[in-house]
């Protein structure tokens, strides 16, 4: 099952003057719609769902054919000037 809210990594702090005890390992998604209604200010703990998102997508490399595979040598001593 996937979980709807997910912490950024590290422990956090909720509630004012609580120690920093929550993390993904102990908060269920029940215990985290409880917490952000009553303390809205944790919802910066979250990962936005559009970043979940981005997470699970896998990322592809757009490859320009335009450009030349010699483009990305780096040039010489002699190029720059140098002896």
């Amino acid at each position: 099952m996937t979980k709807k809210y997910i912490l950024k990594p590290g422990k956090h702090q909720f509630a004012p003057g609580s120690p920093a005890t929550h993390d993904n390992d102990n908060l269920s998604d029940e215990e985290a719609a409880w917490y952000m209604e009553k303390y809205p200010h944790i919802k910066t703990l979250f990962i936005a769902p559009d970043e979940q998102t981005e997470k699970i997508k896998p990322k592809t490399v757009k490859q320009n054919s335009a450009i030349a595979s010699d483009e990305f040598i780096t040039p010489s001593l002699e190029d720059k000037g140098g002896k």
